[in-house]
Protein backbone atom coordinates (compact mmCIF):
# COMPACT_ATOMS: atom_id res chain seq x y z
CA UNK A 1 0.00 0.00 0.00
CA UNK A 2 1.52 3.10 -0.71
CA UNK A 3 2.38 5.82 2.32
CA UNK A 4 0.29 8.81 2.77
CA UNK A 5 3.23 10.85 1.33
CA UNK A 6 2.90 9.30 -1.71
CA UNK A 7 -0.47 9.23 -1.99
CA UNK A 8 -0.27 13.21 -1.11
CA UNK A 9 2.55 13.41 -4.31
CA UNK A 10 0.42 11.59 -6.65
CA UNK A 11 3.26 9.53 -8.22
CA UNK A 12 2.46 5.70 -7.22
CA UNK A 13 2.25 3.67 -10.01
CA UNK A 14 -1.40 2.81 -9.21
CA UNK A 15 -2.62 5.98 -10.24
CA UNK A 16 -0.21 7.49 -12.65
CA UNK A 17 -2.66 9.49 -14.30
CA UNK A 18 -1.76 12.07 -11.04
CA UNK A 19 1.81 11.91 -12.25
CA UNK A 20 2.83 15.57 -13.21
CA UNK A 21 5.42 14.12 -15.60
CA UNK A 22 2.80 12.00 -17.95
CA UNK A 23 1.68 14.07 -20.23
CA UNK A 24 -2.15 13.70 -20.63
CA UNK A 25 -3.89 12.35 -23.65
CA UNK A 26 -5.71 15.73 -24.19
CA UNK A 27 -2.85 18.22 -23.42
CA UNK A 28 -3.62 20.46 -26.28
CA UNK A 29 -0.68 20.71 -28.88
CA UNK A 30 -1.90 23.08 -31.26
CA UNK A 31 -4.10 25.81 -31.80
CA UNK A 32 -5.29 27.46 -35.15
CA UNK A 33 -7.45 30.15 -35.88
CA UNK A 34 -9.42 31.18 -38.81
CA UNK A 35 -10.94 34.16 -40.59
CA UNK A 36 -13.47 33.08 -42.74
CA UNK A 37 -15.55 35.16 -44.94
CA UNK A 38 -17.52 33.88 -48.10
CA UNK A 39 -20.51 35.70 -50.41
CA UNK A 40 -24.02 35.74 -49.08
CA UNK A 41 -24.72 33.65 -52.45
CA UNK A 42 -22.38 30.90 -52.10
CA UNK A 43 -24.38 28.04 -52.35
CA UNK A 44 -26.00 29.50 -55.05
CA UNK A 45 -22.19 30.18 -56.57
CA UNK A 46 -20.00 27.99 -54.93
CA UNK A 47 -17.34 29.30 -57.23
CA UNK A 48 -17.31 32.92 -56.12
CA UNK A 49 -14.90 34.13 -54.30
CA UNK A 50 -14.75 36.61 -51.09
CA UNK A 51 -15.01 39.94 -51.44
CA UNK A 52 -12.95 42.67 -49.60
CA UNK A 53 -15.37 42.70 -46.66
CA UNK A 54 -16.62 46.20 -46.90
CA UNK A 55 -18.74 47.07 -44.24
CA UNK A 56 -21.83 49.05 -43.87
CA UNK A 57 -23.93 50.72 -41.09
CA UNK A 58 -27.54 49.13 -40.73
CA UNK A 59 -30.53 51.22 -42.29
CA UNK A 60 -32.20 52.87 -39.17
CA UNK A 61 -30.10 50.29 -36.36
CA UNK A 62 -26.88 52.95 -36.48
CA UNK A 63 -24.80 49.01 -35.89
CA UNK A 64 -22.18 48.23 -38.90
CA UNK A 65 -22.92 45.64 -40.57
CA UNK A 66 -20.99 42.92 -43.37
CA UNK A 67 -21.87 42.53 -46.63
CA UNK A 68 -20.33 38.88 -46.50
CA UNK A 69 -20.44 36.18 -44.42
CA UNK A 70 -17.70 36.50 -41.72
CA UNK A 71 -16.96 34.28 -38.58
CA UNK A 72 -14.10 33.03 -36.62
CA UNK A 73 -13.75 29.27 -36.16
CA UNK A 74 -10.58 27.77 -34.03
CA UNK A 75 -9.17 24.42 -34.49
CA UNK A 76 -7.77 23.02 -31.33
CA UNK A 77 -5.66 19.42 -31.35
CA UNK A 78 -5.06 17.25 -28.58
CA UNK A 79 -1.30 15.07 -28.13
CA UNK A 80 -3.85 11.42 -28.17
CA UNK A 81 -4.73 13.40 -32.26
CA UNK A 82 -8.58 14.39 -30.80
CA UNK A 83 -9.55 17.24 -32.78
CA UNK A 84 -12.36 20.12 -31.73
CA UNK A 85 -13.59 23.13 -32.87
CA UNK A 86 -14.89 26.20 -31.62
CA UNK A 87 -16.71 29.30 -33.63
CA UNK A 88 -17.24 32.97 -32.30
CA UNK A 89 -20.21 35.33 -33.56
CA UNK A 90 -17.96 37.62 -35.23
CA UNK A 91 -19.78 38.67 -38.06
CA UNK A 92 -17.42 42.02 -38.44
CA UNK A 93 -13.38 42.54 -37.50
CA UNK A 94 -12.67 38.64 -37.67
CA UNK A 95 -9.28 39.43 -38.60
CA UNK A 96 -9.08 41.46 -34.73
CA UNK A 97 -10.07 38.25 -33.27
CA UNK A 98 -7.86 36.28 -35.01
CA UNK A 99 -5.15 38.03 -33.76
CA UNK A 100 -6.42 37.64 -30.45
CA UNK A 101 -6.14 33.79 -30.68
CA UNK A 102 -3.11 33.76 -32.29
CA UNK A 103 -0.84 36.29 -30.28
CA UNK A 104 -2.83 36.41 -26.49
CA UNK A 105 -4.74 32.96 -26.17
CA UNK A 106 -2.23 30.24 -28.00
CA UNK A 107 -0.03 30.61 -25.21
CA UNK A 108 -2.56 30.46 -22.69
CA UNK A 109 -3.73 27.02 -23.98
CA UNK A 110 -1.04 25.19 -25.38
CA UNK A 111 0.27 22.79 -23.16
CA UNK A 112 -2.84 22.72 -20.93
CA UNK A 113 -4.62 19.50 -20.41
CA UNK A 114 -8.06 20.14 -21.92
CA UNK A 115 -10.26 18.32 -19.37
CA UNK A 116 -9.15 20.69 -16.92
CA UNK A 117 -12.29 22.66 -18.48
CA UNK A 118 -13.38 25.27 -15.50
CA UNK A 119 -9.69 25.95 -14.74
CA UNK A 120 -8.74 26.23 -18.07
CA UNK A 121 -11.78 28.95 -19.29
CA UNK A 122 -10.57 30.62 -16.28
CA UNK A 123 -7.11 31.02 -17.60
CA UNK A 124 -8.50 32.29 -20.92
CA UNK A 125 -10.75 34.88 -19.28
CA UNK A 126 -7.71 35.81 -16.86
CA UNK A 127 -5.78 36.51 -20.04
CA UNK A 128 -7.80 38.94 -21.07
CA UNK A 129 -8.69 40.78 -18.03
CA UNK A 130 -7.78 44.39 -18.47
CA UNK A 131 -8.14 44.00 -22.07
CA UNK A 132 -11.57 44.00 -21.96
CA UNK A 133 -12.59 39.92 -20.90
CA UNK A 134 -16.26 41.45 -20.61
CA UNK A 135 -17.10 42.98 -23.80
CA UNK A 136 -16.60 42.76 -27.15
CA UNK A 137 -13.32 40.72 -29.41
CA UNK A 138 -11.54 40.29 -26.50
CA UNK A 139 -14.42 38.06 -24.65
CA UNK A 140 -15.60 36.81 -28.48
CA UNK A 141 -12.07 35.46 -28.90
CA UNK A 142 -12.35 33.40 -25.39
CA UNK A 143 -15.99 32.16 -26.80
CA UNK A 144 -14.35 30.50 -30.04
CA UNK A 145 -11.69 28.72 -27.78
CA UNK A 146 -13.98 27.58 -25.18
CA UNK A 147 -16.60 26.24 -27.54
CA UNK A 148 -13.41 24.10 -28.97
CA UNK A 149 -12.48 22.57 -26.00
CA UNK A 150 -15.55 21.60 -24.87
CA UNK A 151 -15.52 19.99 -28.32
CA UNK A 152 -12.61 18.34 -28.15
CA UNK A 153 -13.21 16.63 -24.37
CA UNK A 154 -16.62 15.80 -25.34
CA UNK A 155 -15.07 13.87 -28.15
CA UNK A 156 -12.92 11.92 -26.48
CA UNK A 157 -14.64 10.46 -24.03
CA UNK A 158 -18.04 10.05 -26.58
CA UNK A 159 -20.26 12.46 -25.21
CA UNK A 160 -22.41 15.46 -26.25
CA UNK A 161 -21.27 18.46 -24.89
CA UNK A 162 -24.62 18.57 -23.36
CA UNK A 163 -23.79 15.70 -21.07
CA UNK A 164 -20.63 17.37 -19.86
CA UNK A 165 -23.08 20.18 -19.00
CA UNK A 166 -25.14 18.03 -16.87
CA UNK A 167 -27.44 16.38 -19.19
CA UNK A 168 -29.92 17.47 -21.86
CA UNK A 169 -33.23 18.48 -20.10
CA UNK A 170 -34.66 17.77 -23.64
CA UNK A 171 -33.34 17.11 -26.83
CA UNK A 172 -35.60 18.66 -29.18
CA UNK A 173 -35.49 22.14 -28.91
CA UNK A 174 -39.02 24.20 -29.24
CA UNK A 175 -37.94 27.47 -32.09
CA UNK A 176 -39.13 30.15 -33.10
CA UNK A 177 -38.75 31.99 -36.67
CA UNK A 178 -37.21 35.40 -36.56
CA UNK A 179 -36.76 37.47 -39.27
CA UNK A 180 -40.42 39.25 -39.89
CA UNK A 181 -40.12 42.70 -41.67
CA UNK A 182 -42.56 45.30 -40.62
CA UNK A 183 -43.36 46.08 -43.96
CA UNK A 184 -46.91 46.05 -45.01
CA UNK A 185 -47.05 42.75 -46.38
CA UNK A 186 -46.00 40.89 -43.04
CA UNK A 187 -49.15 39.50 -41.97
CA UNK A 188 -49.46 37.93 -45.40
CA UNK A 189 -45.51 35.76 -44.82
CA UNK A 190 -46.45 35.39 -41.35
CA UNK A 191 -49.93 33.61 -42.62
CA UNK A 192 -47.22 31.36 -45.13
CA UNK A 193 -45.01 30.75 -42.49
CA UNK A 194 -47.89 28.90 -40.09
CA UNK A 195 -49.30 26.99 -43.38
CA UNK A 196 -45.74 25.66 -42.81
CA UNK A 197 -45.87 25.09 -39.59
CA UNK A 198 -44.37 28.03 -37.75
CA UNK A 199 -46.25 28.83 -34.48
CA UNK A 200 -43.84 31.41 -33.23
CA UNK A 201 -42.59 34.76 -34.85
CA UNK A 202 -40.28 37.82 -34.10
CA UNK A 203 -41.01 40.86 -36.12
CA UNK A 204 -37.77 42.94 -36.95
CA UNK A 205 -39.47 47.36 -37.16
CA UNK A 206 -37.05 50.32 -36.58
CA UNK A 207 -39.64 52.36 -38.25
CA UNK A 208 -40.60 54.43 -34.99
CA UNK A 209 -42.84 53.03 -32.57
CA UNK A 210 -46.27 53.36 -33.54
CA UNK A 211 -45.26 51.71 -37.18
CA UNK A 212 -43.61 49.17 -34.92
CA UNK A 213 -46.67 48.28 -33.51
CA UNK A 214 -48.60 48.35 -36.17
CA UNK A 215 -46.18 45.52 -37.73
CA UNK A 216 -47.22 42.90 -34.21
CA UNK A 217 -51.27 43.97 -34.53
CA UNK A 218 -51.03 42.91 -38.39
CA UNK A 219 -49.66 39.63 -37.62
CA UNK A 220 -51.56 39.25 -34.25
CA UNK A 221 -54.89 39.97 -36.36
CA UNK A 222 -54.12 37.42 -38.92
CA UNK A 223 -52.79 34.76 -36.62
CA UNK A 224 -54.28 35.10 -33.19
CA UNK A 225 -53.10 32.06 -31.90
CA UNK A 226 -49.63 32.80 -33.09
CA UNK A 227 -46.69 33.83 -30.25
CA UNK A 228 -45.59 37.65 -31.93
CA UNK A 229 -42.22 39.44 -30.35
CA UNK A 230 -40.87 42.81 -31.64
CA UNK A 231 -37.35 43.14 -32.34
CA UNK A 232 -36.34 46.93 -32.07
CA UNK A 233 -32.28 46.25 -31.95
CA UNK A 234 -32.29 49.54 -29.45
CA UNK A 235 -33.85 52.40 -31.14
CA UNK A 236 -36.25 53.45 -28.57
CA UNK A 237 -35.95 56.09 -25.59
CA UNK A 238 -37.55 55.12 -22.46
CA UNK A 239 -40.67 57.02 -22.90
CA UNK A 240 -40.75 55.70 -27.00
CA UNK A 241 -40.23 51.95 -25.26
CA UNK A 242 -43.04 52.45 -22.39
CA UNK A 243 -45.78 53.70 -25.45
CA UNK A 244 -45.24 50.84 -27.68
CA UNK A 245 -45.13 48.75 -24.59
CA UNK A 246 -48.48 49.20 -23.26
CA UNK A 247 -50.08 49.14 -27.00
CA UNK A 248 -48.13 45.27 -27.19
CA UNK A 249 -49.63 44.84 -23.84
CA UNK A 250 -53.05 44.94 -25.47
CA UNK A 251 -52.37 43.29 -28.16
CA UNK A 252 -50.93 40.42 -25.95
CA UNK A 253 -47.45 39.98 -27.37
CA UNK A 254 -44.63 37.54 -26.46
CA UNK A 255 -41.50 40.30 -25.98
CA UNK A 256 -40.53 43.54 -26.58
CA UNK A 257 -36.63 42.68 -27.38
CA UNK A 258 -33.58 45.31 -27.23
CA UNK A 259 -35.70 48.18 -26.81
CA UNK A 260 -32.93 50.65 -25.50
CA UNK A 261 -29.01 50.26 -25.91
CA UNK A 262 -28.28 46.94 -24.25
CA UNK A 263 -25.93 48.83 -21.43
CA UNK A 264 -28.89 51.19 -20.62
CA UNK A 265 -29.78 48.74 -17.02
CA UNK A 266 -31.90 51.55 -15.38
CA UNK A 267 -33.67 52.39 -18.35
CA UNK A 268 -35.02 48.73 -19.02
CA UNK A 269 -35.81 48.22 -15.63
CA UNK A 270 -38.08 51.60 -16.03
CA UNK A 271 -39.55 49.80 -19.15
CA UNK A 272 -40.24 46.22 -17.00
CA UNK A 273 -41.91 48.38 -13.80
CA UNK A 274 -44.30 49.88 -16.79
CA UNK A 275 -45.27 47.49 -18.85
CA UNK A 276 -46.78 44.22 -18.75
CA UNK A 277 -45.10 42.68 -22.04
CA UNK A 278 -42.15 41.03 -21.06
CA UNK A 279 -38.88 42.82 -21.66
CA UNK A 280 -36.28 40.78 -23.60
CA UNK A 281 -32.21 41.18 -24.23
CA UNK A 282 -29.06 40.13 -23.56
CA UNK A 283 -27.66 39.34 -27.13
CA UNK A 284 -25.08 41.35 -26.41
CA UNK A 285 -24.01 40.09 -22.94
CA UNK A 286 -20.73 38.12 -22.87
CA UNK A 287 -20.29 37.40 -18.95
CA UNK A 288 -22.35 36.49 -15.74
CA UNK A 289 -21.35 39.34 -14.27
CA UNK A 290 -23.64 41.40 -16.69
CA UNK A 291 -26.43 39.33 -16.08
CA UNK A 292 -26.24 39.66 -12.34
CA UNK A 293 -26.94 43.18 -12.93
CA UNK A 294 -29.88 42.87 -14.93
CA UNK A 295 -31.18 40.44 -12.15
CA UNK A 296 -30.38 42.45 -9.39
CA UNK A 297 -32.06 45.80 -11.03
CA UNK A 298 -35.24 43.60 -12.07
CA UNK A 299 -34.22 45.32 -15.88
CA UNK A 300 -35.32 42.29 -18.11
CA UNK A 301 -38.25 39.61 -17.50
CA UNK A 302 -36.65 37.27 -20.18
CA UNK A 303 -32.96 36.06 -21.27
CA UNK A 304 -31.22 35.99 -24.72
CA UNK A 305 -27.69 35.13 -24.70
CA UNK A 306 -25.53 33.89 -27.48
CA UNK A 307 -23.38 31.00 -27.40
CA UNK A 308 -21.14 32.08 -30.22
CA UNK A 309 -20.80 35.61 -27.91
CA UNK A 310 -20.43 33.46 -24.23
CA UNK A 311 -19.10 30.28 -24.84
CA UNK A 312 -20.21 27.36 -23.02
CA UNK A 313 -19.17 27.78 -20.23
CA UNK A 314 -20.90 31.31 -19.41
CA UNK A 315 -23.61 30.65 -21.50
CA UNK A 316 -24.10 27.65 -18.80
CA UNK A 317 -23.82 29.94 -15.94
CA UNK A 318 -26.37 32.93 -17.19
CA UNK A 319 -28.95 29.92 -18.10
CA UNK A 320 -28.11 28.56 -14.82
CA UNK A 321 -28.51 32.28 -13.10
CA UNK A 322 -31.59 32.08 -15.21
CA UNK A 323 -32.89 29.47 -13.40
CA UNK A 324 -32.17 30.86 -10.16
CA UNK A 325 -34.16 33.93 -10.66
CA UNK A 326 -36.68 32.06 -12.41
CA UNK A 327 -36.01 33.62 -15.59
CA UNK A 328 -37.11 32.15 -19.11
CA UNK A 329 -33.89 31.80 -21.20
CA UNK A 330 -34.69 32.23 -25.43
CA UNK A 331 -31.07 31.88 -26.75
CA UNK A 332 -30.36 34.40 -29.64
CA UNK A 333 -28.85 33.54 -32.87
CA UNK A 334 -28.39 35.61 -35.91
CA UNK A 335 -24.95 35.23 -38.10
CA UNK A 336 -22.61 33.01 -36.53
CA UNK A 337 -22.62 29.46 -38.55
CA UNK A 338 -22.59 26.02 -37.48
CA UNK A 339 -20.60 25.68 -34.84
CA UNK A 340 -21.65 28.46 -32.66
CA UNK A 341 -25.47 27.46 -33.89
CA UNK A 342 -24.83 23.99 -32.56
CA UNK A 343 -23.34 25.08 -29.19
CA UNK A 344 -25.92 26.87 -28.62
CA UNK A 345 -28.52 24.21 -28.97
CA UNK A 346 -26.16 21.88 -26.56
CA UNK A 347 -26.41 25.05 -23.61
CA UNK A 348 -30.19 25.36 -24.80
CA UNK A 349 -30.72 21.75 -23.97
CA UNK A 350 -28.78 21.89 -20.95
CA UNK A 351 -30.94 25.15 -19.64
CA UNK A 352 -34.04 24.36 -16.97
CA UNK A 353 -35.60 27.64 -18.25
CA UNK A 354 -35.42 27.27 -22.20
CA UNK A 355 -38.20 28.74 -23.71
CA UNK A 356 -37.19 28.26 -27.48
CA UNK A 357 -34.35 29.06 -29.43
CA UNK A 358 -34.03 31.56 -31.68
CA UNK A 359 -34.03 29.46 -35.67
CA UNK A 360 -32.26 32.22 -38.66
CA UNK A 361 -32.87 30.28 -41.97
CA UNK A 362 -30.36 31.84 -43.60
CA UNK A 363 -27.62 31.34 -41.33
CA UNK A 364 -28.74 27.51 -40.70
CA UNK A 365 -28.89 27.53 -44.71
CA UNK A 366 -24.92 28.71 -44.64
CA UNK A 367 -23.29 26.76 -42.22
CA UNK A 368 -23.54 23.65 -44.78
CA UNK A 369 -20.67 25.42 -46.11
CA UNK A 370 -18.47 24.65 -42.94
CA UNK A 371 -19.87 21.28 -42.13
CA UNK A 372 -19.86 18.04 -43.73
CA UNK A 373 -23.71 17.67 -43.74
CA UNK A 374 -26.54 19.95 -43.55
CA UNK A 375 -28.22 20.38 -40.08
CA UNK A 376 -31.85 19.20 -39.69
CA UNK A 377 -34.43 21.05 -38.61
CA UNK A 378 -38.36 20.92 -39.18
CA UNK A 379 -41.02 24.50 -38.35
CA UNK A 380 -40.93 24.94 -34.51
CA UNK A 381 -38.16 21.95 -33.43
CA UNK A 382 -34.63 21.53 -33.62
CA UNK A 383 -32.88 18.31 -32.51
CA UNK A 384 -29.79 19.22 -30.50
CA UNK A 385 -27.15 16.87 -32.01
CA UNK A 386 -26.22 13.74 -29.87
CA UNK A 387 -23.23 12.57 -31.00
CA UNK A 388 -19.52 13.24 -29.16
CA UNK A 389 -18.66 16.82 -28.63
CA UNK A 390 -20.64 18.86 -30.87
CA UNK A 391 -21.92 16.06 -32.62
CA UNK A 392 -21.65 17.27 -35.97
CA UNK A 393 -18.19 17.66 -38.36
CA UNK A 394 -16.28 20.20 -39.66
CA UNK A 395 -15.09 20.48 -43.34
CA UNK A 396 -11.83 21.31 -43.10
CA UNK A 397 -10.92 21.43 -46.33
CA UNK A 398 -13.71 24.10 -46.99
CA UNK A 399 -12.37 25.80 -43.67
CA UNK A 400 -9.21 26.49 -45.15
CA UNK A 401 -10.40 27.32 -48.71
CA UNK A 402 -12.60 30.10 -46.70
CA UNK A 403 -9.91 31.18 -44.82
CA UNK A 404 -7.79 31.88 -47.41
CA UNK A 405 -5.26 28.48 -46.68
CA UNK A 406 -4.23 25.61 -48.78
CA UNK A 407 -2.95 23.17 -46.41
CA UNK A 408 -2.77 22.44 -42.35
CA UNK A 409 0.97 23.51 -42.40
CA UNK A 410 1.85 22.41 -38.73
Amino acid sequence: MPSSSELRRGTTQSNPRHDPTIASPLEIVRIEAFAVRFPYDVLDRPDVEPGPSPYKVGEGRLTIYPTQVETLLVRLEAADGTVGWGEALVPVGVGAVKTLVDELLAPAVLGRDATELAALQARLVATMRERGHVYGHQADAVTAVDIAVHDLVGRHHGLPIAALLGGAVRWELPTYCTGLSGAADNAERASDLWDEGWQRFKIHSVQGWRADVAAVERVRSALPEAEVALDVHGTYRVPEAVRAGRVLDTLDAWFLESALAPEDVHGHAAIAAAITTPVAAGEAMRHRSEVMTVIREKALDVLQPDIGRTGVSEGRAITMLADVAGMPVLPHHSAALGIALVAGLHVAAAAPTLEAFEFPVRAVELSSVVLTEPLSWKPGIMECPRGPGLGVEVNEEAVRRWAGQRSSAA
